[in-house]
Order: structure tokens, then sequence, then C-alpha cells
């Protein structure tokens, strides 16, 4: 099984977790803002941990599916961003507040920095390119420390005659190497993979979006240092305005201001590619429902996504492609044109598969 997989599995993590991070005066409250659509008024001031936003993903098929189906209840898969440097206990000491900051880094699934493209009143003009480079060597340094510090215990079981278990050195020995040439570890994501180093939780092989705040004005991208990550701009400021207008006040609003789709919509799609998520979908009367899933897993494994008890007792998987039936029009003429199929336990689910698990337990 893919280790990426196994992970999604143990964890039942099927909420996406994405950290949010930045220097100083980045504007990041306020395109944590926008994404979530929280009201800066009512979140200001006696904040005192990491501040959560569990955002719905838009999904024009589930819209779809639950106009035909008219269910109970509908959900849309789901993706919890987090402000971290809202964090307890923050320190007037850079390296012991860099040292807080990581930490609450280390259990996301991916983290997002958000770097400054305005010139600011304080810190003058921006500089994107060296922002990111400062904030991503701490996550290389922090890493590099994990690294020597186990590689130094396992050198002093050698000399006591402890045989290594594995090949746990030989690949932290390439982790150092890599960070030390200043890359990530997102770079080597094959190595930082394999079974010896699940226990570690290195920041530089997080997933990375960055997250560009441009000026109201400006739409376009700088160039910046991307050692194996994604950029996407947002307008900050606007982007927040329009969380919290009415779906007619947001349409004029975006056309005044040429806002092809709203930051929510691409960071999202963003942090799917950034994680390799599908979703696949099921329906029936008491709900239509969207779940995020690793690409390529097998549907049995995709079942477990449900319930542990549909993936040990798996027969079959009934399925038809989102396209097929909306172009059949319902499932029974999807059935009678023939492209509702069965498929076994190996089956890779696609994106937008709609699937109807069979089994018994």
């Amino acid at each position: 099984m893919d280790e990426a997989i196994r992970d999604f599995l143990e964890q039942r993590a099927f909420i996406m977790k994405l950290g949010m991070t930045g220097l100083g005066r980045t504007g990041k409250t306020t395109v944590f803002d926008a994404l979530t659509g929280r009201n800066a008024e009512s979140a200001a001031g006696g904040q005192t941990g990491p501040v959560l936003g569990v955002v719905s993903v838009p999904d024009a098929r589930v819209d779809w599916l639950s106009a035909l189906y008219r269910p109970k209840k509908t959900t849309y898969a789901q993706i919890t961003y987090m402000d971290l440097q809202a964090i307890p206990g923050m320190a007037d000491n850079k390296q012991e507040y860099m040292a807080l900051l990581l930490t609450h880094m280390r259990p996301m699934d991916a983290l997002i920095m958000v770097v400054r493209n305005f010139a600011d009143p304080v810190l003058g003009a921006a500089d994107p390119a060296r922002d990111l480079r400062e904030l991503e060597d701490e996550f290389l340094i922090a890493d590099l420390a994990s690294v020597e510090k186990r590689l130094e215990k396992l050198e002093a079981e050698s000399k006591r005659g402890k045989k290594p278990a594995g090949a746990e050195k030989e690949l932290l020995e390439k982790c150092a190497e890599t960070l030390n040439n200043e890359q990530p570890l997102r770079t080597i994501s094959e190595i930082c993979a394999k079974p010896e180093l699940r226990g570690y939780t290195f920041l530089s092989a997080k997933p990375l979006l960055v997250i560009v705040n441009n000026q109201d004005e400006d739409g376009s991208m700088p160039s910046l240092p991307l050692r194996a990550a994604e950029a996407v701009v947002v307008r900050g400021k606007l982007e927040m305005e329009l969380a919290q207008l009415s779906s007619e006040e947001a349409e004029s609003f975006m056309k005044d201001f040429d806002i092809k789709e709203s930051a929510m919509d691409r960071v999202i799609r963003s942090s799917f590619s950034l994680l390799d998520l599908i979703s696949f979908l099921t329906v029936g009367e008491d709900e239509v429902r969207a779940w995020n899933i690793p690409r390529n897993m097998p549907a049995v494994d995709a079942a477990g996504a449900i319930h542990s008890d549909i993936q040990r007792g798996f027969i079959r998987a009934e399925v038809v492609a989102f396209e097929e039936l909306k172009k059949a029009g319902d499932y029974a003429a999807a059935r009678k044109q023939g492209v509702v199929r069965l498929e076994g336990k190996t089956y890779p689910v696609q994106d937008g598969d709609i699937i109807n698990f069979r089994f018994n337990v």
C-alpha cells in the first residue's frame, strides 16, 4: 500500500489540516479571514491560541446531485485552516517564538506561507522572495537539527555495539545532505516517505503553498524561489471584504475589481493539488456527500473513509462517473445505458466517482 494512503487511513484524518504562517505585517490574518469568512471585528482581541477555520469545499457536482436527489442533508468536503501565528505564550525572544511556532506546525498535513507584496509604512518596500527564503530557512534549520541529533544518537549506539535497525542511518544521511545543500526535504519526498522515517515530522518535507498577498490594484505574480512548492496570488484586503458580502453584493464587487474567482476557491483548489487529493461522492435520499481521499486510493480503502465496517466487509463498489450520470440524467437512465459498473477492491477511485459500496459484516 502507498505510504500516503496508509498514513491517511491510520490517522483517520479525512479533514485536511493546513497551518498558515508568515512574517509580521504580511496580512496573514487578513488572508485567513478572507479564506474562512471570519468577521475580523468579532475576532479582534483576546486570541490565546491557534485560530481554526473549517471551510466547506465548493463543488458544483455536489450542487447538481443535491438538486437531483433532494436529500435531507448535503455535506461538502472540508478543509481546516489554522492561523498559527496566534499562539499562546508568544515570546518576545525571536528564538523562543520561532521554536513555539515550529512546534505548532508539526501536526499539520501541509503548510501555507503568506508573503507580503505591498509597501508597508513600517517595513518599507516589499521583497517577497527574501521573506519566503527567510522563513523557509527556519524550517531547514529545524529539520537539520533533528536529523543531526538522531545521527549522533545512532553513532553512539553503534560505538556501544548496537547494530543499526534497517536503513534509517542511510536515509537520514541523505536528508542531511539535502538540507546542507539548502534544499527542503520536499525535493526528496520519496525518501521521507520510507517506513524508517515515518515517525519524523520534518517541516520542510510538508507540502507548501505560498500565498502572495498583493496590494489591491496588483494581480501579478512576483518571481519567487519556489523550491518544490506551489504559489497563488491574492489581494487580501479586497478578498476579506468580498468574504463579508452577500452573494449578490459579491458578484457586483468581483465584477468591479476584475476578480474572476474568490481567494477561497483558488486556495482550496491549490490545497487539493498540494496534497494530491480527489473527491468521490455518495448519494441518496438521506445525504449527498463528497469525501476527500488520496489520488488512486483503492476502492476497499476508500470505503474505510466512510466507515471501517464497510472496508472490512467490502464486496463490490458500484461506480458511475459523475459526468456519465449527468449526461444520462439520473441513476436509472445511467444503469440502462450501461455506464454503471461493478469494481473490485483494487480499483483506483477516480475524482468525481459516485460510489455505492456493497458490503457484509
